[in-house]
């Protein structure tokens, strides 16, 4: 009986200790999981932390990017603006050329034109002064056109107030008369520039009358004594009024027809334009 007891005794403690030992190695397991728990949840809040930093940066680097994008696409934009613009002002520059050589060309023509018209008045002047001789310091270029001043007393005598030819006018007016048809494409005005006093014929009523009588008068002798064509003349009276100086006198003034010259001129541009 003794042995039973003591077997169930030593039993009982071998149990226990086992139990003991199970126990502690249970609580030191425990323990072991909750240190192992804590640095889990120790590199959790880590790795959490880590990624909503890293979430952060990748949000900011996706602004940077839609940023550069943006500005990329705004600076494609603007590098096709600036490309059309440039091209643009190259049209506009190649116009601009073109316009400029279009009017270096008109100015050519109309230079080239003026030149002719100045090469034909020197020569109009050379035929005249060559067949007036002597009376040759009676010309000159003015305004555009040759212009002979003649007395009136060389005209019409001392008769202040004659608009009847005197014998010794036919002279210089035959002189003229050859030049001019040597020149028929030239225009002629004969200006009457009278000064009279005390005009008494009632056949002429002032000074304006005497000087169209007077032009008239030189006109009529160029056309039936020395055959230029009256289509080519004009008689223009000027009375007192047009007088340079205390003599009056008769002009007659070879015009530079401007009408011809222009249409010279746009005849040559045209010419030029189409070259």
């Amino acid at each position: 009986m003794k042995r039973i007891i003591l077997f169930a005794t030593v039993l009982f403690i071998s149990i226990s200790s086992v139990n003991a030992q199970k126990k502690k190695d249970l609580l030191d397991e425990i323990d072991k999981l909750r240190k192992e728990l804590k640095t889990t949840k120790g590199e959790l809040n880590d790795s959490r932390k880590k990624e909503k930093a890293t979430l952060t940066r990748i949000e900011t680097v996706e602004a940077q990017i839609k940023d550069l994008k943006e500005t990329n696409a705004t600076l494609l934009s603007n590098m096709g603006n600036f490309t059309e613009l440039s091209k643009k002002k190259a049209q506009n520059l190649e116009s601009s050329l073109v316009s400029l050589q279009e009017k270096d060309k008109q100015l050519k023509t109309i230079n080239d034109a003026i030149s002719d018209s100045d090469a034909a008045k020197l020569e109009t002047l050379k035929v005249l002064k060559n067949a007036l001789g002597d009376q040759a310091n009676t010309i000159a270029i003015k305004n555009g056109s040759v212009l002979i001043t003649l007395a009136n007393t060389m005209l019409f005598g001392d008769n202040d107030k004659s608009y009847v030819l005197d014998e010794k006018a036919k002279g210089i007016l035959g002189k003229i008369g050859s030049a001019l048809n040597a020149k028929p494409d030239l225009k002629i005005i004969v200006e009457g520039n009278s000064n009279a006093l005390n005009i008494k014929d009632k056949s002429t009523t002032d000074n304006w009358d005497l000087s169209a009588k007077q032009a008239a008068a030189v006109v009529r002798a160029l056309q039936n004594d020395f055959k230029v064509d009256p289509k080519r003349m004009e008689v223009l009276g000027k009375s007192e009024y047009g007088s340079e100086s205390i003599e009056t006198s008769t002009r007659i003034i070879i015009d530079a027809k401007f009408d011809e010259f222009y249409g010279l001129v746009k005849e040559n541009m045209k010419n030029a334009s189409k070259g």
